[in-house]
């Protein structure tokens, strides 16, 4: 068994897709979130960094959608 790869860049792009396909702004996930700048959740959006762990459970049940959906595997 391989351990998997996430394409940091595509799984960014999802993440803003599925943010905007919600009807949520990045202020209100940044509030969500209890960020202090609105700069982390774009950073995530634009495949500069993923979100820790906690982070991204949180994001997913804010969407509603599985931790994974957040993450494209890269093709091998």
């Amino acid at each position: 068994m391989t351990k998997p790869q996430y394409d940091i860049e595509a799984s960014g792009k999802k993440m803003k897709e599925i943010r905007i396909s919600r009807g949520l702004s990045a202020r209100q996930v940044m509030d969500y979130m209890g960020l202090t700048s609105v700069q982390s959740v774009y950073k995530w959006e634009a495949g500069k960094c993923y979100p820790q762990a906690d982070n991204l459970l949180a994001i997913a049940k804010l969407y509603g959608v599985d931790p994974f959906d957040l993450l494209v595997e890269e093709r091998k």
